[in-house]
């Protein structure tokens, strides 16, 4: 059994005290707030490809639905998004990022009650990074639309990033979203010059995650994830590297982490950083 260093100890238990900070919100209407007054009597308000109707958001693939309150309870405030009106239909949105920054998403997901598929399916695409989300709505009711937040955590390539969401369902009734919001976790975590340790994604990890750590210099690195015990449970890197940035794959169940918190220890240069994360059943 490998415990963490003592110093990566103190380390360890600083950062699970810790609380992120705040940072603005570079994205427009992500609660889906703004738009057109759409009537009691008409609850479900179409929005073709084109139509300028859902403020900030441009539709595209196929049409979408802006829901109010009068058709199911939205996460928050008055209105939601279905993605698929007549079919599958995606939404996206372009903000100003800072390459190589670490941006978090953050969005509540659902799906229409007692339609089919039962499994809704989703595809966010964040600049280069692409992840599939999955619904199960057999708990949900109109009155209780067993709203589930879901994240995902993506690296800023240049200057703008595009963020889009796309129901994969061939059907009138595919996922359904609300309180979409991106904030900064990190900044520049990719540059050559700095040592860095970006965040696991996505976070909480289910199936498999990634890691990215950077070196100013070629040299050794020992990337170790251990448990809230501080136990060593996956050695992810441990030997020389180039420098730049270098992203590591792994998936809890191969190394077999249990659920539940987890911190990541970089150490290279004499130097220790550590990244908490969450790991699923």
């Amino acid at each position: 059994m490998h415990l963490v260093p003592p110093r990566a100890a103190l380390l360890t238990a600083s950062l699970l005290a810790s609380v992120a900070p705040a940072h603005s919100q570079p994205i427009v209407n992500g609660s889906f707030e703004a738009g057109p007054v759409i009537p009691l009597s008409n609850p479900i308000y179409a929005v073709a490809p084109g139509n300028t109707a859902l403020t900030g958001w441009t539709v595209t693939g196929g049409a979408v639905s802006i829901v109010t309150d009068n058709y199911w309870a939205p996460y928050a405030g008055q209105r939601s998004v279905a993605l698929s009106s007549t079919g599958p239909g995606a939404i996206e949105q372009s903000f100003a990022s800072s390459p190589g920054s670490v941006y978090r998403l953050r969005f509540w997901l659902t799906g229409e009650p007692f339609s089919t598929p039962t499994l809704k399916h989703l595809r966010v695409t964040a600049g280069s990074s692409v992840q599939d989300f999955t619904y199960d709505i057999t708990p949900a009711w109109h009155w209780d639309m067993h709203w589930l937040q879901q994240s995902l955590d993506f690296t800023a390539n240049g200057a703008s990033t595009t963020l889009k969401f796309a129901s994969l369902d061939a059907s009138a009734w595919g996922p359904a979203l609300d309180s979409v919001s991106v904030a900064l976790v990190s900044a520049g975590v990719l540059t050559s010059n700095a040592l860095s340790l970006s965040r696991v994604s996505p976070d909480p990890v289910q199936g498999a995650g990634r890691i990215t750590f950077s070196l100013p210099e070629a040299g050794r690195a020992r990337l170790v994830v251990y448990d809230v015990q501080g136990r060593e449970v996956a050695r992810l890197a441990d030997g020389e590297h180039a420098a730049g940035p270098h992203t590591v794959s792994f998936a809890p169940a191969r190394w077999g982490m249990r659920p539940g918190l987890c911190v990541a220890v970089l150490q290279a240069e004499g130097r220790t950083l550590l990244q908490r994360f969450f790991v699923l059943q």
